[in-house]
Order: C-alpha cells, then sequence, then structure tokens
C-alpha cells in the first residue's frame, strides 16, 4: 500500500511538473506571437490615417533648424503646388511641387522625408538647396505618409520604385537636359540610394545626398527591437519576416542598401550622427565601403538621428555646396552640360 502511494505520488508531481512545463511554454509562445503580431503592425502598418486638408500646425517651434525651415514653407505654402501621380501598383501619391524662379533651369530637387515623418520637415533642405542653385523642388510624400495613399510602408523597398515615377514626373516639368539630385534622411535615405542603385535609373540623376541611411532594414529593426525590448530581437525578426511575405509578398530581407550600393554610379555624400542610436554610425560605414562610385562621408560628433544639419549648420551647408559642385564637375566631363 505504501509502494502504491509513493507511486502515485511520484506519478502527480511529474504531471504536476509537465503541466507546468506545458503552461509555461504556452505563455512563451503566446507572448512571442503577441510580441511579433505587434512589431509586424508597426513595421508595415499606416501610423497616421491620411488628413482630409493639409493644414499649417498651429505652433511651430523656431528655435530648430527643421523649425525655421516648417516656418518658412507655411509662409510661402502657396508658392507649393500640390501634386499628384499613380504608382506602379495604383496607390495615389501626393508631392509639395515648387518651381524654380528661373524657369529656363535645369537643376531639380527630390526630397525625401524619413518614416513617420512630415514631408514639410524637409524645408529646411529645400530652403539650403535653393539657395545654392537656381532649382525646382519636389518634396514627396511616401506612400503611407501624410497626404499620400497606401495602406502599408516598406521602408525604401516600393518607395524607391515611386520614386521613378518622381523622377519622371520631374523630367516632363523641367524638360530636357533634366539634372536631377535625390536627398533623403533616414528611411527617405534608403529610398534615394535603392532608386539610384537600379540599373535602369534615369540618367537624368546626378547626385544623391544621405543623411543618416540603415544599412538594411533587418538591422535597423534589431536595434530598435533591442532599445525597446532589452534583448535580442533576432528570433523575433524571422517571424516578422515571414508574416511579411506571407501576408504582403514582401521580403524585408531584401532592403538591403549594402547589397545593392556598388550598383550606385553617381556620386553620393552620406552625413552620419555620432550618438545615433537608431542607424548607428557602423551602418552607414557599411554602406560607404560598399559603394563603388564618387563618395564622401562626414560625420558630425555628439548629434542623435537626423542632427546632422542642427549641430553644425555652416559645415553641413560646405558640405552640401561642395558636393553640388562635384556632380556639376562630373556632369561638365561627361559632356551632359
Amino acid at each position: 500500500m505504501l509502494i502504491a502511494l509513493e507511486i502515485n505520488t511520484t506519478v502527480l508531481i511529474v504531471i504536476l511538473v509537465a503541466v507546468i512545463i506545458a503552461l509555461l511554454a504556452g505563455f512563451y509562445i503566446f507572448v512571442y506571437l503577441m510580441t511579433t503580431d505587434k512589431i509586424y503592425h508597426k513595421v508595415f502598418d499606416r501610423r497616421k490615417p491620411m488628413p482630409q486638408v493639409d493644414r499649417s500646425p498651429r505652433d511651430i517651434d523656431q528655435s530648430t533648424i527643421t523649425g525655421r525651415g516648417l516656418a518658412w514653407f507655411y509662409t510661402n505654402r502657396m508658392e507649393f503646388l500640390n501634386v499628384r501621380i499613380r504608382a506602379f501598383d495604383g496607390t495615389s501619391l501626393c508631392a509639395y511641387y515648387r518651381p524654380s524662379a528661373d524657369r529656363q533651369t535645369r537643376n531639380c530637387v527630390i526630397l525625401v522625408h524619413g518614416y513617420n515623418e512630415h514631408p514639410a520637415n524637409m524645408a529646411c533642405y529645400a530652403r539650403l538647396l535653393m539657395s545654392k542653385m537656381q532649382c525646382h523642388v519636389l518634396i514627396v510624400h511616401q506612400r503611407a505618409h501624410h497626404m499620400s495613399g497606401g495602406k502599408i510602408s516598406t521602408y525604401g523597398l516600393m518607395e524607391s520604385v515611386d520614386l521613378e515615377y518622381w523622377i519622371r514626373f520631374m523630367k516632363r516639368r523641367s524638360g530636357p537636359g533634366a539634372r536631377i539630385y535625390l536627398m533623403g534622411r533616414s528611411m527617405g535615405a534608403v529610398t534615394c540610394l535603392l532608386a539610384a542603385a537600379q540599373k535602369d535609373i534615369d540618367p537624368a540623376v546626378c547626385g544623391v545626398i544621405a543623411d543618416c541611411p540603415g544599412d538594411t532594414l533587418m538591422n535597423v529593426l534589431k536595434v530598435s527591437g533591442e532599445k525597446r525590448y532589452k534583448r535580442d530581437c533576432t528570433s523575433y525578426l524571422r517571424r516578422v519576416r515571414h508574416l511579411g511575405q506571407k501576408r504582403l509578398n514582401i521580403d524585408i530581407a531584401r532592403c538591403d542598401v549594402v547589397q545593392m550600393a556598388d550598383k550606385i554610379r553617381v556620386p553620393v555624400l552620406i552625413f552620419q550622427c555620432g550618438d545615433d542610436n537608431i542607424t548607428p554610425p557602423r551602418m552607414q560605414e557599411e554602406v560607404f565601403d560598399s559603394l563603388r562610385c564618387p563618395k564622401r562621408m562626414i560625420m558630425v560628433e555628439h548629434a542623435k538621428h537626423m542632427e546632422a544639419y542642427e549641430k553644425q549648420p555652416a559645415m553641413y551647408e560646405r558640405e552640401i555646396t561642395r558636393f553640388i559642385e562635384t556632380c556639376v564637375i562630373r556632369l561638365v566631363k561627361m559632356g551632359m552640360m
């Protein structure tokens, strides 16, 4: 009788341990699935609904360069036209277009904002480039941002194709002999670099300015995940990638600037920020090392993500001027000017 009781007790303990393990495993799987679904929606889903009216902000902090750029943009809002095109998949895309005072100029600038940013945040760069040369300016609204349509953001994969349509738009507006400069920051920089890396990129594109680009989307998400969850998120990202492939037919691993960088043929200027914890300097170094075109990279110490212009405005402006001169000299040598 005593032996049977001991056996029953042992069996109960084993069963209890198995149940606890099963519950813990189930809880872990539940948390894993919930977390990866949350990351998936955060990565792809449109963050804000498309506004019905493009209104000026009530209050603009003009203590920063970006703020002063916003104030300048909305003060001169009537000089910027709202333009729309259809993307390759039928998505309606919007942009702000400002023709140059010199209608004969063939210089064009296309500005591309970062993830979850308002396009008008690029106004300070528009103002800067307009001060360096007569140019037509286009500030695009990336898909799933502000006035552009689209339910998902793909961090440059689909957006780089959208940019090719905007390049065609600027060529039609400026006429034959267009010289187009692409400039973006963060995700916008990735969009510009991926567009410039396409083998059939329009020859009108003559230079790319990339402010704080990431190297690969997987690495950007890994850095962001580690910052948020305080742990290695590689296992989470594997499922996020799988969900993207299954639900959207998009492989986030293809958003890889390093892999595509050696296909870029036009000059590239990269800005990196020393205290950037979103796209750390090592990411820009990977991109820079992979480039096989005329290139230059500028480090701004003690600057956070996208703060290069804010921290070192005089140096930033000098480098922009130098870059434009480099592009012009190259075009002259090629007989395109």
